[in-house]
This record gives structure tokens, sequence and C-alpha cells, in this order.
């Protein structure tokens, strides 16, 4: 009898013991720690001096650098309306639906400290494939980044809609 309860007691010990090591070790623990709520950042920091499995040919260091790009891709209309499709997804909740006039901010936007831009006005006609590809990159003031969300094909998707839309493309 007296064996049976510590036996009990031992494995009752055992099984507290693998809970609170497992709760320690959950995978979400060290990624909740600068959620985006608190540092209004998404776009995780790297680890200095690297570079993601198979990205070397896409890594861009720094917004400059990214403002240097030259769009490889035509903005014919496969790319277009993926970037429409992307831009419907990630972008317009913000900026709203920059087809349609008078620009009207989507429903996130609508209720931001500050309203997103306007796409499609004469100010952001003459910025650059480039200056837009790192926008999309690495945010800019409110706009968080998305340079670990989209591909660089999905990246200049985003810049080719942009563009049909401002009339430019």
């Amino acid at each position: 009898m007296k064996a049976a309860r510590i036996g009990k007691i031992v494995s009752v010990a055992a099984v507290a013991l693998a809970l609170a090591e497992s709760a320690a070790a959950l995978p979400f623990n060290d990624d909740m720690v600068d959620v985006q709520k608190r540092t209004g950042v998404i776009m995780r920091e790297k680890a200095p001096g690297t570079v993601a499995i198979g990205m070397s040919d896409y890594y861009v260091a720094s917004r400059e650098d990214a403002e240097k790009l030259t769009n490889p891709q035509s903005g014919d209309a496969r790319s277009t309306a993926n970037g429409k499709r992307l831009f419907t997804v990630n972008c317009q909740p913000c900026h709203g639906d920059i087809s349609k006039k008078p620009y009207q901010p989507g429903p996130v936007g609508a209720k931001a400290l500050q309203t997103p831009p306007d796409l499609t006005s004469d100010v952001y006609k003459t910025r650059t494939e480039g200056s837009i590809y790192a926008t999309i990159h690495f945010g800019i003031r409110l706009m968080p980044g998305h340079g670990w969300k989209l591909s660089p094909s999905e990246h200049w998707d985003i810049v080719n809609y942009v563009k049909s839309q401002q009339g430019v493309n």
C-alpha cells in the first residue's frame, strides 16, 4: 500500500515536472516577446550577416539598396492581375481600393491615426519602382514591412499593379 502511494506521488510529480518543462518550451514563447501590437513591426530582425536559405539572389540589405532595384518583371496582364490579388489581401485594408475614385481609405486605414496615402496621386506617380518595392519590403511610418511575407516576385507584381492604377505602367 505504501509503495503504491509513493508510486502515485512520483507519477504525479513526474507529470507536473513534464508539464512545467513543456510549457517553457512552447514555440511561441520567444516569438511573442515583441509582438506587433507592442512594437508596430511585423518583420523580425535578421541575424547580422545572414541570408535565408534560397534567398541569396533576392536579398536586399537596406532600403537604399532596394530603391536602386529595377523591375525585372514586365507589367503584363498576369503580373498585374496577381498584383491586384496581392494588393487586395495585403494593402487594400489600409489603402483602400485604388482603382476607384474618389480615394477612400480602407476600413483599417480609415481608423488609423494617420490616413494612408492615395497611391494614385501625382506625388506617388513619380516614385520609382524600386522605391515602391522598398516601401513594401521595409515598410514606412505606420505601414509594416512585408519583406518576410511576400516573395520578390510578389513585390514586383504589386508594384506593377500600383503603377497600372497610376496610369504609368
